[in-house]
Parts: C-alpha cells; sequence; structure tokens
C-alpha cells in the first residue's frame, strides 16, 4: 500500500491489525467477490492479516485503473491545443501582412497569444491550458501531430484516395507539412479539402479554431467594454434581457440549478425543451412531449414520463452539480417542414459592428436534421447544414461536419428527397433585421453568433454566442474567413482601429 501511494491507510489498516493480533478489537465480516481474493481463503474464513492483504489487493487494482487510465488520456487530444509557430511562419506573415487580411490576423496571432491566452483560459474555466512550456510541446508535437494525424489519415485516407486519385502517403506528408507551416490542426487538411491543389493554394487564407476564441474573441470582448457588456452566455439573463427590448425570443419558463428551482411562469400544456444553462452543440439536450390525457410530459423515446405539477421536482432531483434551462418548444415555419422534419430548424447569423458603428451580417448557415425522429439540428450531433446567401436568404448544397473522406453536398435532403439547394428561405429580409435589432441591444458587443428559428409567424432569436465558431462557416461556404468580410471587419476593429488594444507593431513592407 505504500508503494500504491496510500502510506496513511497502510499505516491505520497497520494498527487495526495489530489490535487484532492483541484481541482488543474483532475482526470485522468481508466477503471477497472477486474471484482471485477469493483464492486467499476459500472457505470465507478471514484472518487479519488476510484481511490486510485482500484490502491491499483492491487498492493496487484501483491505482493500475488510475494508471491506466493517465496512460489512455495521454494519447488523447487535451482541451486547446497550442501550436508552435516556427520562424518561417511569422517571416511569410509579416511579409505579406500590408496586402492580406488573413496574413495580417495570423500574424497578430502569433505576437500577441502569450499576453491574451491567459485572458481567454479566465473566462473559460472549464477549458484546461497547458501550464507549461514542455506539456505545450507534447500536446503539439505528439497529441496532436503524431496522434491525432494517424487517426484522422485512417479515417479518410482510404475514401480520399477513391474519390481523388492521392495517394495515402502523399496525404500524410502534406498533412503533417501543412500542420507544421500554417499552423493548422491535422483534420483541417481533410476538412477543408486541402487534399485538392486549388484549395491548398489558399490554406493560409483559413482562419483556426486556435486563433478566433482565445485571441480574436477574446480581444474582441475587451474592445466591446466588459463592464457595460450584457451577459450573453447566460441563456436566461439573454432570453430576459431580449424580451426587455422587445425582441422575438424563446421565452425562459424555469432555471434548476443544484436543486434549486426559479420559476419565471407556469409550466405550459405544451411540449418543452430542456437543456443545459451553458450547454454547446447541442449536449444533454431533451425534449420532452405533452401528453394532454395524463396532463404529463413524455421524454423523446417514450423512456420516462413525468406529471405536468411535479416536472420541475423530477429536474431539481436530477441536477446535482447542474444547471439546466426550461424553454417551450418552437416549431417551424411551413415551407420549411420538409427539410427541418422533427426538429426546431436554426440559422446561425453572424454580425459584426462594420467600419460606419453599425452591426452588419456577414454570413450565415442554415442548420438542420440528416434523419427523422431526431429533435436537435447541430452539425456536431450529426445534423446538415446549408450556407446561406446572405443577401438573398437562398441556401447552397447541404453537408455534415464530420471529416469521413470527401464532404458530400446534397442537392436534396436524403430523408425526405426535399429541395435544399436553391431553396429560399422564408421571411429572410424579417432574419437580417431581427439580427440587427438584437445586437443593438446588446452592444457595444462588435462580434455575435446568433441562433435564430424561423417560426410559422415570425423569425425567433433562441440564443447568442460570443465565441461563434469558423470551422462549419469556412467548411459549408468553401470560403476561407481572412480572404472574406469578416476578416476585414476584424483587421478593422484589431489593428486598423486598435483604440485600447496593446500597441502592436507594423509589419515591415
Amino acid at each position: 500500500m505504500e508503494r500504491a501511494g496510500r502510506t496513511e491507510v497502510a499505516m491505520a489498516r497497520y494498527a487495526a491489525v495489530q489490535e487484532m493480533l492483541r484481541g482488543t478489537r474483532s475482526a470485522p465480516e468481508a466477503v471477497p467477490t472477486d474471484p482471485d481474493e477469493a483464492a486467499i481463503a476459500p472457505d470465507g474464513a478471514y484472518t487479519p492479516i488476510e484481511l490486510a492483504r485482500v484490502s491491499t489487493i483492491r487498492l493496487l487494482r484501483r491505482k493500475g485503473r488510475r494508471y491506466r487510465a493517465r496512460r489512455k488520456r495521454a494519447f488523447r487530444r487535451q482541451g486547446h491545443v497550442i501550436p508552435v509557430i516556427t520562424p518561417g511562419c511569422r517571416r511569410r506573415w509579416s511579409k505579406a501582412a500590408p496586402q492580406d487580411w488573413g496574413a495580417r490576423l495570423h500574424w497578430l496571432y502569433t505576437t500577441q497569444r502569450e499576453e491574451w491566452l491567459p485572458r481567454f483560459y479566465s473566462r473559460r474555466v472549464a477549458t484546461a491550458r497547458p501550464p507549461g512550456r514542455i506539456k505545450r510541446l507534447w500536446r503539439w508535437y505528439f497529441s496532436e501531430l503524431v496522434v491525432q494525424s494517424v487517426k484522422v489519415l485512417r479515417a479518410n485516407a482510404k475514401a480520399v484516395r477513391a474519390a481523388t486519385g492521392v495517394p495515402v502517403r502523399r496525404q500524410l506528408r502534406q498533412l503533417l507539412w501543412l500542420s507544421l507551416t500554417l499552423p493548422a490542426r491535422p483534420e483541417d487538411y481533410y476538412k477543408y479539402d486541402f487534399y485538392r491543389p486549388e484549395q491548398r493554394a489558399r490554406a493560409d487564407e483559413y482562419l483556426h479554431s486556435h486563433e478566433n476564441s482565445p485571441i480574436f474573441c477574446t480581444m474582441l470582448l475587451e474592445l466591446s467594454d466588459p463592464q457595460r457588456s450584457v451577459p450573453i452566455g447566460d441563456k436566461a439573463a439573454f432570453a430576459a434581457r431580449a424580451q426587455g427590448a422587445g425582441l422575438a425570443v424563446v421565452s425562459t419558463l424555469a432555471v434548476v440549478t443544484a436543486g434549486e428551482i426559479k420559476t419565471f411562469a407556469e409550466l405550459p400544456r405544451a411540449d418543452l425543451f430542456v437543456k443545459l444553462l451553458d450547454g454547446r452543440h447541442g449536449k444533454k439536450a431533451e425534449k420532452w412531449f405533452y401528453l394532454p390525457e395524463h396532463d404529463a410530459y413524455e421524454r423523446h423515446g417514450g423512456k420516462q414520463q413525468v406529471g405536468r405539477a411535479s416536472f420541475l421536482e423530477s429536474l431539481a432531483a436530477a441536477s446535482a452539480n447542474k444547471s439546466i434551462i426550461v424553454q417551450p418548444c418552437l416549431t417551424n415555419h411551413p415551407d420549411i417542414a420538409d427539410i427541418a422534419l422533427d426538429a426546431v430548424a436554426t440559422c446561425r447569423l453572424i454580425t459584426i459592428v462594420n467600419e460606419h458603428g453599425e452591426p452588419e451580417p456577414i454570413i450565415a448557415t442554415f442548420r438542420m436534421p440528416a434523419l427523422r425522429d431526431t429533435f436537435v439540428d447541430n452539425m456536431h450531433r450529426g445534423g446538415l447544414a446549408a450556407p446561406v446567401d446572405i443577401k438573398t436568404g437562398t441556401l447552397g448544397a447541404a453537408t455534415d461536419y464530420a471529416t469521413a473522406g470527401p464532404g458530400i453536398r446534397h442537392e436534396t435532403h436524403p430523408a425526405t428527397g426535399a429541395a435544399i439547394a436553391g431553396s429560399q428561405l422564408p421571411g429572410w429580409q424579417d432574419v437580417l433585421e431581427l439580427a440587427r435589432a438584437a445586437h443593438h441591444c446588446f452592444s457595444p458587443r462588435i462580434l455575435i453568433g446568433w441562433d435564430i428559428s424561423i417560426g410559422p409567424h415570425r423569425p425567433i432569436i433562441i440564443e447568442g454566442n460570443e465565441y461563434p465558431g469558423v470551422g462549419g462557416l469556412q467548411r459549408l461556404h468553401n470560403q476561407p474567413l481572412g480572404s472574406h468580410r469578416f476578416g476585414q471587419l476584424l483587421v478593422h476593429h484589431l489593428l486598423d482601429n486598435r483604440r485600447s488594444l496593446p500597441a502592436v507593431p507594423e509589419p515591415p513592407n
């Protein structure tokens, strides 16, 4: 037990055995449940020394399980990976920065990240940051470049070779080279089709997740005067602010936190949507159907039924260390019912304050489920998404977020056969106006990602996001954001109009 790291327990048990040997303490009854432990005393009769041996066996096995778990975690991606920036990358970005928005943003990232990463991790408490240089290098070179490269290669290489003729060894060389020189995560090679020469030629224009959220979005939040900014991450506070401004937003019926219930309205005799207060990607979301004949709610899948009067109490009993929000379940506009299926389909619309101080819709996607009997539309949960023409609301061909070979573009919905490409979203101008009005309501924020549902009568805001991702936007639109209006406005706020940001030296010509 001392070798297992439990010296105090070992000493306490040794003292207990000495007392039992002296007859001052009776041995507790113990019946082994493990076959190896039963072999120590087949008849079930334990002496004090054998009791100590059984406890030692159990302790060492727990220690072994923890060791194997740690060894397994060493080969798994750990939180946010911080890439190593080579001198060649810095020289390339510095040279191209005066004429290239993407290069200026990459250069800003590499020169400012050591100052801004601590601020990002202080906001995102659940996100782990590598504490030292050695662990950062380990996570990047081994956990990311070696382990993740092998994983994505095994998942995608054969399908890409069959579709494009690119040999597996060449894919591996290109994948590793781009991961080192962009730098990018290995899955970006397949996510953005970098195995195609035309895509690889503009690879440097793509923005990456390790740049966008930790650096660019955090810097924009600091520019937004956080003391005056209204909270967006808290879904209940967000809905209250939007309702107070007269915006169409999904209401909050109740919030359950660690067994405590805070009610805002009576539960309706209608379907409910339950999710984590700080949840992302549709994780832990649940849909509850209302049963009028029983005045009860039934969880999606028919596994549980709870009366309406005791519904919140049942959530409180299950919310030990979680915060849960309860909302009414929305419905879709009839014109998109054949592609939205059983879920509430939403638009992800990004608005950024432009050069004139007005919120400008920049880029949008439309998310929908791929299969029937699915109540979430998120791409991370197996859904589809289509690019949206920001001016007209016309949809392009849809695809998924998975990186399993070349992306499949769906002109029609795989479950219903309804047309996706070329379809126009109903009331698109109303969606744009709602996003602009909402951004004014949550000023002085500079960049916000909106999730908006198109209902039968009007669009409704689901939530706002202060760290909207760039991966899905670039994949769906097949457009690097470094050369997009998105990148132009980031350069305007972070470099050309720095305001309170730390001084950044201009790159040499």
